[in-house]
């Protein structure tokens, strides 16, 4: 019997916040590293919210870019998943113009998956029949632990104060992967 696992993209299987911080260092030289990013809405000081999403769109269709690595563990986690009868579905907050750089950056990387969605409220995903999350957004994974899915992430300065929230940070995907693994395998 498979169960669902739905998986974010960014700052989950790449380091999305160093590209995002080259490229708004562009916009504005003032802008603080992603270490002092401690909440959502650091950008504002430093730019509009126009030239933030614009930045955003533009690694999102460069996604496909060879630069564009994910983390060293990603394929084994997706994998582990997989084996472990996961139907792997890959959620990202993109738009829908980005989807084909976004399947090709998952195919070259050989990141296992089922489905590919890009939306705004990857929540809609969290059906009866999903069992996990995995996120770097307090807000997706509240809302998941809310629904009783298993909820993990990686750990960063804008989330680690909000872990235990009923949902668990960790500094790698393998503490994710042992973490997942440990609560749905009894």
């Amino acid at each position: 019997m498979f169960k669902k696992a739905v998986i974010d993209i960014d700052n989950t299987l790449w380091h999305f916040c160093d590209v995002l911080y080259r490229r708004l260092k562009k916009i504005n030289k003032a802008i603080p590293t992603p270490d002092n990013w401690t909440e959502w809405d650091f950008w504002e000081e430093y730019c509009s919210k126009e030239e933030f999403i614009k930045a955003i769109n533009e690694i999102h269709l460069d996604q496909d870019n060879k630069k564009h690595v994910p983390y060293s563990e990603s394929r084994d986690f997706l994998n582990t998943l997989k084996e472990h009868n996961f139907y792997i579905v890959i959620a990202s907050h993109r738009i829908p113009e980005s989807i084909e750089q976004t399947h090709r950056w998952l195919i070259r990387h050989d990141l296992t998956f089922d489905e590919l969605h890009l939306l705004d409220d990857k929540s809609v995903l969290f059906e009866h029949d999903c069992h996990i999350a995995v996120d770097d957004a307090p807000y997706i994974l509240g809302r998941a632990s809310e629904r009783g899915l298993i909820a993990a992430g990686l750990m960063f300065p804008w989330n680690r104060h909000n872990g235990n929230n009923g949902y668990r940070l960790f500094n790698n995907l393998n503490g994710v992967s042992r973490y997942i693994l440990s609560h749905n395998c009894k």
